[in-house]
């Protein structure tokens, strides 16, 4: 008995040596992927990489591997990068001159990098009528349909509807839910505080009920990311009707082929004295969002944009004046005929 527990004691021992060994070298291996100084020659202090501008970096643009070059200082910068990949595509928010070191503080971080280019991100206020039974989640797709109120007045012909406004449109977040991974979602309001609340009762025309006294108040917005061209029509079907989200599978992408109606009529009319060149450009989304559009527009009870001119209503055909020779013409309707002369 007491030779096994020698042996059992001897084959811990081996194992806690084996573990020790194998923790040496992970913790040399997790040493080695920190950027580390460069070495240090004798007598001169030891230099930290550190990434630089090699040409001028202009606000707004995202920053290329050409652009950058790695050099040296004294000490590790705080909120600097140590490799060229690490400020790869980084979007500065203000010139940067060459020879600066690069700091993450001038880099645009938050809300606006989980934008693609040409999105808009727009507030739309929610319930649980409106959004799913409050089944939306950031990073689902939804389609926003509108359903728009008859126009008030005696002299109007206008009708109620509901329709596709837009769709496929992603939620970047839903109340409190936000959809950057690894960061903490926005404190909740209680509801009836604030202007934002009201701003968005006025939108929708609705009334609400105070939740303030619950720990966390229920979702009363989702921010989704808008085509620009399309920014337009979420506002203004927001302050005119009601809007709801409808959640679709993210697999289906299916969407309408909006080149089968008419296009609303804008607000700006475009200048008459435009070059061929000009003309296609007022196609683009954002002079297409310039353009606006207005109520009558959205809800189709006025023109398209460019409509071709209307046909001339065709002339009645000539009909030839009767010869004396050749008696009497007698019309009934629109044929004709002729009596022998007397």
């Amino acid at each position: 008995m007491l030779k096994l527990t020698r042996v059992a004691a001897a084959a811990l021992i081996a194992l806690a040596l084996v573990l020790a060994l194998i923790a040496l070298a992970v913790s040399r291996h997790t040493a080695q992927t920190v950027a580390a100084p460069a070495p240090s020659v004798a007598g001169q202090p030891q230099q930290w990489p550190v990434v630089e501008a090699a040409t001028l970096l202009p606000a707004g643009r995202p920053i290329a591997a050409a652009d950058l070059r790695v050099g040296t200082a004294a000490q590790a910068h705080a909120g600097g990068y140590s490799t060229v990949a690490e400020a790869t595509g980084a979007v500065p928010v203000r010139d940067i001159a060459a020879g600066t070191a690069l700091d993450s503080a001038l880099m645009a971080q938050g809300y606006s990098l989980r934008l693609n280019p040409g999105e808009r991100a727009l507030a739309v206020p929610v319930d649980e009528l409106v959004a799913a039974g409050n089944r939306i989640l950031p990073g689902d797709y939804v389609d926003v349909f509108l359903n728009l109120r008859a126009p008030s007045g005696m002299n109007t012909d206008g009708q109620a509807q509901a329709r596709l406004l837009l769709s496929r449109l992603r939620v970047l977040s839903y109340g409190t839910a936000d959809s950057a991974p690894g960061q903490a979602a926005v404190a909740a309001q209680p509801a009836g505080n604030g202007d934002n609340d009201s701003r968005a009762s006025d939108i929708q025309g609705g009334s609400s009920t105070s939740t303030g006294n619950s720990a966390q108040a229920p979702a009363r917005s989702a921010v989704l990311a808008v085509p620009v061209a399309e920014a337009n029509r979420l506002l203004l079907g927001a302050q005119q009707g009601k809007l709801f989200l409808a959640l679709r599978n993210p697999a289906d992408d299916g969407l309408p082929d909006q080149a089968l109606f008419a296009s609303a009529a804008a607000v700006l009319s475009p200048r008459r004295e435009l070059s061929p060149e000009q003309r296609l450009a007022l196609a683009t989304p954002e002079n297409d969002a310039f353009a606006g559009i207005d109520a009558d527009a959205l809800a189709g009870r006025r023109g398209p944009r460019s409509s071709a001119a209307a046909p001339a209503p065709a002339l009645p055909a000539r009909r030839a004046a009767p010869r004396p020779d050749r008696g009497i013409e007698i019309i009934r309707g629109d044929v004709s005929s002729h009596s022998g002369s007397r």
